[in-house]
């Protein structure tokens, strides 16, 4: 306890030191209204109709969202899910997020919003999720989140059992050159079992664009104690011909996640802004619901547009999480992707322009019961995966993911709304 009230002393003292320092310079000339995300751009809206089919299932959407130098500042799906989801029920889905700048639209203050409602289909069960948190940015090496989230669903492995979840969270960041320190504190609560966690993270950056993050969180469940590593380089916001990237690992006793990718191309976004928020976020979501990652993270597409951020796009995803299917017995679920892009943004013929390929293999784990053993065994399966897309016009967008061997068809199509002064994707 003597450990978190001086861990909470070195997040808050900074904080009122710089509110009141802020105060005192309510008059100085120069505006930081922009100072962390540049000026203002016109927005780009994306609305996206989304159908995938598989072995005579199928899901329906619709998503949209609006992207201007903030990133996604709004973003929507409404779902018609006769698959599994992520809980593993069928449902019937709405799902919304915002990011806002409530005070004088200023870079500084920034409160995100966020929530699912879903139905379980032929029941009358409700699932909901809602995240917020708020950001407070005072100096351009200052940096402090809130954050609080709320599940009460029905998760994996409880069929039809009501479960409860929340976290609540307070971050605090301070950079001094190449060096940043990220110091943590918050609570979790599984029903009515509550989890206390604190923890600290470095991040260096080094020569080339490259950095390094290095993070741990303690918590009272001994098994949730959550170790992060990051490692890459980002890309110049003038090209300079090398490759971007990033790898992460994440790991406590039941648990393991790796998420990597290489960015190659003169359209590079992996920029700085972006590498450090993505490390940081991945420290950080250790404390977060998992149910409400899609939303953090603004990603609600069928088709998601991450292939659009550089001419050849590399990413590599892990999972393994074990689970007691029976007393006494544990199986794994999981699986592991590779994913390969191709855009060729300069191709264009009549009304057609900047086709993009996608080549994907996919590995599955989950747990079978063999009747011969009588036991729950790991299975594993395997299959390939492949995408074609294509601009329209300027305006639409039509994506199509095939998957052979499970007789899955993914199609989406989205319109591009330009607003005044937005230039080409």
């Amino acid at each position: 306890m003597k450990f978190i009230r001086l861990l909470l002393s070195f997040l808050v003292i900074p904080f009122i030191s710089t509110c009141i320092a802020q105060g005192t310079h309510t008059n100085s000339s120069n505006d930081l209204t922009h100072s962390v995300f540049g000026p203002p751009i016109s927005p780009i809206w994306e609305f996206q109709l989304g159908y995938l089919k598989e072995d005579g299932q199928n899901i329906s959407s619709f998503n949209f969202y609006r992207k201007d130098q903030r990133n996604k500042t709004l973003f929507f799906k409404i779902a018609n899910n006769n698959l599994n989801n992520r809980n593993e029920f069928r449902v019937k889905e709405i799902t919304g997020g915002a990011l806002l700048f409530p005070i004088n639209d200023d870079d500084r203050f920034q409160l995100d919003l966020g929530g699912t409602y879903d139905v379980a289909k032929d029941t009358s069960l409700a699932g909901k999720a809602f995240y917020s948190r708020i950001t407070y940015r005072p100096q351009s090496n200052l940096w402090f989140r809130a954050g609080t989230e709320y599940f009460d669903g029905y998760t994996i492995g409880h069929s039809y059992r009501n479960t409860i979840l929340n976290s609540n969270y307070l971050v605090g960041k301070y950079t001094l050159s190449t060096v940043s320190v990220i110091g943590l504190v918050g609570s979790g609560k599984i029903d009515n079992t509550l989890n206390t966690r604190y923890g600290f993270a470095g991040i260096v950056e080094g020569p080339f664009n490259t950095f390094a993050l290095a993070g741990f969180i303690n918590s009272t469940e001994e098994k949730e104690n959550v170790r992060t590593l990051a490692v890459g380089r980002w890309a110049p916001f003038r090209p300079d011909g090398l490759p971007s990237a990033i790898f992460f690992w994440k790991h406590k006793d039941n648990y393991d996640f790796q998420l990597g990718g290489i960015f190659f191309g003169g359209n590079n976004l992996f920029v700085r802004p972006a590498a450090i928020g993505m490390s940081q976020g991945m420290f950080i979501s250790s404390t977060a619901l998992r149910e409400n990652s899609e939303l953090r993270q603004g990603q609600l597409m069928s088709i998601t547009d991450d292939y659009r951020n550089s001419d050849i796009t590399l990413f590599y995803v892990y999972l393994n999480q074990a689970i007691e299917m029976i007393p006494g017995s544990v199986n794994h679920v999981g699986f592991r992707a590779v994913q390969a892009f191709k855009i060729f943004n300069e191709l264009q013929f009549s009304i057609f322009s900047k086709p993009v390929v996608g080549l994907f293999y996919n590995e599955e784990t989950e747990p079978v019961f063999n009747s011969k053993k009588r036991k729950f065994v790991d299975e594993q399966t395997s299959f390939w995966s492949f995408q074609a897309g294509v601009t329209l016009n300027e305006n639409f967008i039509l994506n199509v993911i095939h998957t052979p061997s499970k007789s899955e068809w993914n199609v989406a199509l989205s319109f591009l709304l330009l607003t005044p002064g937005t230039g080409r994707q």
